[in-house]
């Protein structure tokens, strides 16, 4: 008899043991992502948002490039990523790769600014040695203040504009590849959803004539 009572302490012991530790770990994980969330808050405070800031330069392989004009009709109805990283930057060096690869797939456009990082020689070596193919502008040359414009004062900083140039998710340090492909194609959707939408209410109108 005094053993099976042992044993049913043991077990309402192990029982309580076993809820605290959740409860204790429930705590944790709860405090750990508010105090993440304060710090991706406070980084983010000065992204821009709203309209994207047009951008107009060449890149460090020579080609030119213009976005987000108002006067520009948009030639494509992807989203675009805008990356803004340095050589220097130790996080970059985990969200880089991620952003060459997305590149890479060549289902949006992506376009980046490097901020601080030297000549274009500088930028271009740094590229090969990490065998990164995206396409890069150099904030250093012909006086660009892209990052300032855009409110990137902490790097790496992602911004996720769509068709018509207005920006959809901002977001600052490391970010996973799946985590910008899903803004990107919530951002091309959310395009995708506006052109559906005159259309339907066309084609309901043509329907209610059609009866009447």
């Amino acid at each position: 008899m005094s053993i099976w009572l042992t044993g049913l302490i043991n077990a309402a012991k192990t029982n309580v043991m076993s809820a605290r530790f959740w409860l204790m770990t429930l705590r944790d994980t709860l405090l750990l992502a508010a105090v993440l969330f304060a710090v991706a808050s406070y980084l983010q405070r000065d992204m821009h948002t709203g309209s994207a800031f047009p951008i107009d330069s060449q890149l460090i392989d020579g080609r030119h490039v213009s976005l987000f004009n108002t006067w520009q009709q948009a030639d494509t109805n992807q989203a675009t990523l805008v990356y803004f990283w340095g050589t220097w930057c130790p996080v970059c060096k985990i969200t880089s790769p991620m952003v060459n690869s997305l590149a890479n797939t060549q289902d949006y456009r992506v376009i980046s600014v490097a901020v601080a990082s030297g000549s274009n020689a500088d930028i271009s070596t740094f590229m090969q040695h990490n065998d990164y193919q995206f396409a890069v502008i150099n904030q250093s040359t012909n006086g660009h203040h892209f990052s300032q414009q855009w409110g990137a004062t902490a790097l790496p900083a992602i911004y996720i504009v769509d068709k018509n140039n207005q920006i959809r998710f901002v977001t600052t340090g490391v970010t996973s590849s799946w985590g910008m492909s899903l803004r990107l194609w919530l951002a091309s959707l959310s395009l995708f959803m506006e052109n559906e939408q005159p259309l339907n209410k066309s084609h309901m109108s043509r329907s209610v004539t059609h009866t009447t």
